[in-house]
């Protein structure tokens, strides 16, 4: 066998690698049905989402609005005496060596006399209470909305203020799905960073519409749009790299 036919036997065996395997995987689009079928389910899940969103974010307005039971009856925020009957810090680590890194979780558990309940609390809170500690809890549809210990007050956002930022969460990334189904189906292109950038951009999506619906103050909007020029710019660097990292392979299958 010639030098030539070395050559060209050798990159038939490169394209053949190229077009097997995960590569190949990546290739292949989804038939149009498919698509359609993505699309659909997809745009579903936004319309749903979306009522899901406007009806959290009506409660979490009027949770917003509501007055001391104190003060009027009605919709009203309620006030129970507890006590602190336990504490507890939680500590998580990961990664070993110098890369470790460690987060801690501070609990305490109140019993108010209808029930007993675990809540997650800021440092600050937990080191104002001790174990026999009188409480006042703030309580909103029966869920605790806030917690004074031995004068330190600390609130924590109602159900259905959770529950609207994974509405507004889960209807951007349904669109992005509903998107990628219409314009692309490629399974590699999920994991482009265009598609990894719109994911990303769903925090700062999150704290936008959160701002703009109950206002925020500065910090809370420098933070916000820190985080989205951070994800928008990371995302062109990518995409960047990405062209040129093509550019240079082409430029290498042609001089071969």
């Amino acid at each position: 066998m010639g030098i030539r036919e070395m050559e060209a036997r050798a990159r038939e065996d490169l394209l053949g690698e190229r077009n097997s395997g995960p590569q190949r995987w990546l290739r292949w689009r989804a038939p149009v049905w498919v698509r359609l079928i993505v699309v659909v389910v997809a745009a579903a899940g936004v319309v749903a989402g979306a009522r899901w969103t406007a009806e959290t974010y009506r409660e979490t307005a009027a949770y917003r609005q509501a007055a001391d039971c104190r003060a009027e009856a009605g919709s009203c925020v309620g006030l129970e005496e507890a006590r602190v009957i336990d504490k507890a810090k939680v500590e998580g680590c990961t990664g070993s060596g110098s890369s470790r890194n460690c987060t801690s979780r501070y609990r305490l558990r109140t019993d108010e006399g209808r029930r007993i309940e675990w809540l997650d609390v800021s440092s600050e809170t937990y080191d104002a209470a001790f174990r026999g500690s009188r409480a006042e809890l703030q309580t909103w549809q029966g869920a605790v909305v806030g917690i004074t210990v031995r004068g330190h007050t600390q609130t924590f956002p109602p159900p259905s203020e959770n529950s609207m930022w994974l509405g507004t969460a889960a209807v951007w990334l349904l669109l992005g799905l509903a998107l990628w189904a219409g314009l692309s189906g490629l399974p590699g292109s999920l994991v482009q960073p265009a598609s990894v950038g719109w994911a990303l951009l769903t925090l700062p999506l999150v704290f936008l519409v959160d701002n703009a619906l109950f206002g925020a103050g500065v910090g809370k909007w420098l933070i916000t749009a820190a985080l989205a020029v951070g994800v928008v710019g990371g995302t062109v660097g990518a995409q960047r790299h990405e062209r040129s990292k093509q550019r240079r392979q082409a430029s290498a299958t042609a001089a071969e």
